[in-house]
Order: C-alpha cells, then structure tokens, then sequence
C-alpha cells in the first residue's frame, strides 16, 4: 500500500525550535523558519526536461541555494523587498508562470464533517493543541478564543504534514486499525487533493481570490458557507454538491495580492525541491502558510480590539 508523506519532505531532527525565538517578526512560523535547503538532483533532473545543460555546478548551485534561503527569509522579515527573490529564480530553474494542477479531485462518497477531522488530528497528533494553534491561528493563538475556532484548527491540521516521518494526520487515520469503512477513506483522499483557498462570499457562492485551476473553482451554491466578506478552507465536490471544509470565517477580505505574495514565495520555495509543483500542490502541502497569512493580516488590522474577530 502506497504510504502518503509530503511531496517536498521534511527534516524533523530540525523541528525542535521551541522554546526558541528563530525569527523575531514572525515568532510563530512553522517550517519556514528553518534552513531548507534544495535538491541539486532535482535541479538536474529539470534540465534535461527541459533540454538545457545544466549551467551549475554542485558546488554553485548550493551557494546560490542559501542564498535564496537568506533572501527569502530577509522579505518575510521585512528587511528585503519581495521583487529581491527574482534574481534568483532564473539560474535556479524556478522562474516562469504560476503552474496549476491538471488532475481533477473528484468527488467524495461521504461528507466527513470538521468535528471529525479535529479528532483525526487529535488521535493521531496528540500535540496538535499546542503545534496547531502557533501554526495555523498566527497571533490569535495567545487569546482566548471560542472552543469552535479550536475545532477548526484542528480540522485544518488534519492535512498538515506535521506526523513523523512528514505524513498528514488523515493519511495515517485510514492506514491504522481499525481503518474507517471505505467511503470515509476514499472521501480523505478527495478532501486532500482539494487545495484550501481564500475565498470571496457571495452569498451562498464563492470566487477564488488566488490563481486556481479551474476544475477546482465550484460552480453553483456552496454548503456551509458563513456570513462573512471571505473564507479560507476546501470547498469539496459530492453527488449533492459542494461544501465547505476546514474553513476559518474572515470578518473582513484581505488584499489578494499581498496573500498571492505570500503564497507564490511559498511555491517557489518548494519548487527548489520538486520543479514540477503546482500551486495547489503548495496549498495542499503548505496549507498553515495559506491560513497563518490572513489571520495575521486581520490581526493587523483589529490590533488593539482583537477579540472582536470572532
């Protein structure tokens, strides 16, 4: 049985940051706080795809690899503006036009609700009370916040790749006994190749507010949906139509651009990685940077009454 890990790894021996402070304008950063670095092979892999000898070597490429750790990590400190990660993405081989995912996600058997995904992550990430709100709520994880908002970062963390060796919490629920009936697997496996997304509230129908293929844009009504500017969360295909899943309400709509910002950094990273990443690969792989982004985009915005967002 094909186990599923995330498609860009992970190093857990350099997971052990707390209780140390590693970046002083965003102390509640995940795995973006730690150096990682590229994969030369994949580099090399990416110029015969693309029929171009490769113009570094070893030794250059990892050079110009900690160099594009430092800027990136520079631009989310401030420090740096975001056009400063350009120059790098050329001779890197990560330049060019946002890719998106061809593969539809299909459609679930079963609708598989946010109360149990939270205990999918509870059960097979006991810690996720104390990882989870640090990654996914930003800021607001220092408040006293409705048992409710709890539920949901719970939901959210159960497509996180945080369980060792970098596997999401869904992804080892259907593999240990007693595995759930048939349709609750195959409806996780929709779920997660469904990429959370901001979105804007119309009603009872939502747009994209970020590049997104188009199979995964939901034509028609949508179930679930708050009363609220925008959304973050996975709207999911069924036989009775879409809904609404791991999903945190936004009181007010971030900038699209500056989340777009945020999100393409993110994709450009991963790719040094895996050159053929998608966008909604990084949504799905990266989902708390997604989330974390927002939130800390409201929090911002609220400072001084930030208890009045939810």
């Amino acid at each position: 049985m094909k186990t599923v890990r995330s498609i860009v790894g992970r190093h857990p021996d350099q997971d052990t940051a707390s209780p140390h402070r590693l970046t002083a304008y965003d102390p509640y950063c995940g795995d973006e706080a730690l150096l990682w670095p590229g994969d030369y092979d994949d580099y090399l892999r990416h110029s015969a795809r693309i029929g171009s000898p490769p113009r570094l070597d070893s030794a250059e490429y990892t050079a110009l690899d900690l160099e594009f750790e430092r800027v990136y990590r520079d631009i989310l400190d401030g420090s740096e503006p975001w056009s400063a990660i350009e120059p790098l993405t050329e001779p890197l081989l990560i330049a060019g036009a946002i890719k998106h995912d061809g593969r539809p996600p299909g459609r679930v058997m079963c609708m598989v609700d946010d109360v149990t995904l939270a205990d999918i992550s509870e059960n097979q990430l006991p810690q996720v009370g104390l990882v989870g709100p640090d990654r996914i709520l930003g800021p607001w994880s220092d408040e006293s916040l409705p048992a409710w908002v709890r539920v949901q970062m719970g939901a959210i963390m159960a497509f996180v790749p945080e369980v060792d060796p970098g596997v999401p919490p869904w992804a080892r629920a259907i593999k240990r006994k007693p595995r759930p009936e048939t349709a609750v697997r195959q409806s996780l496996r929709v779920m997660a190749r469904t990429p959370p997304m901001l979105w804007e509230v119309q009603g009872d129908t939502l747009s994209p507010m970020l590049p997104l293929g188009r199979h995964f844009i939901p034509v028609g009504p949508v179930q679930g949906v708050p009363p609220v500017p925008a959304v973050i969360g996975r709207v999911v295909a069924s036989e009775h139509g879409y809904f609404l899943a791991a999903s945190l309400p936004l009181m007010r709509r971030p900038p699209a651009d500056l989340i777009t910002r945020r999100v393409r950094l993110e994709w450009l990273r991963l790719r040094r990685r895996e050159r053929r990443l998608s966008i909604e690969d990084t949504l799905r792989e990266r989902s708390e940077v997604l989330y974390r982004s927002c939130l800390e985009w409201l929090w911002l915005q609220l400072e001084g009454s930030p208890g009045s967002a939810w």
